[in-house]
C-alpha cells in the first residue's frame, strides 16, 4: 500500500512539474508540411499556433517559420529553435528534450 501511495505521489509531482514548461510551435499555414514533430517530448506542455493568427507584435518578432519557443511558467523564453533556409527545423528532438531537462534540474 505504501508503494502505491508513493508511486501515485511521484506521478502527481511529475505532472505538476510538466505544466511549468510550455513548448510553443509556431508555423505559417503555407508551411504546414514542415511542422516539427514534438511527439515524445516529456515534461512540457506542447501548443501549436499559426503565425497568421498571432498579433502584429508577435508576428514582428518571428523571423523564420517554423519556430519552437520554450516558455517557463512566467512566460519567459528559456529556449528557441528556428528553421533554416529550407523552412525546416533540423535539430534533433533530443536537443529540445535536453534543454527541458536542464531547466527542470536547475529549478530543483
Amino acid at each position: 500500500m505504501k508503494n502505491l501511495i508513493t508511486i501515485l505521489l511521484l506521478f502527481v509531482a511529475a505532472n505538476i512539474t510538466a505544466q511549468d514548461l510550455t513548448l510553443l510551435h509556431i508555423n505559417a499555414k503555407w508551411n504546414v508540411k514542415n511542422n516539427y514533430d514534438l511527439r515524445g517530448i516529456n515534461n512540457a506542455k506542447v501548443q501549436n499556433a499559426f503565425l497568421e493568427d498571432q498579433k502584429a507584435s508577435i508576428k514582428k518578432g518571428i523571423t523564420s517559420v517554423p519556430v519552437i519557443i520554450l516558455l517557463d511558467k512566467y512566460g519567459k523564453p528559456r529556449g528557441q529553435w528556428k528553421a533554416d533556409l529550407s523552412f525546416k527545423i533540423t535539430i534533433p528532438k533530443e536537443d529540445i528534450q535536453n534543454r527541458i531537462n536542464t531547466i527542470l534540474f536547475e529549478s530543483r
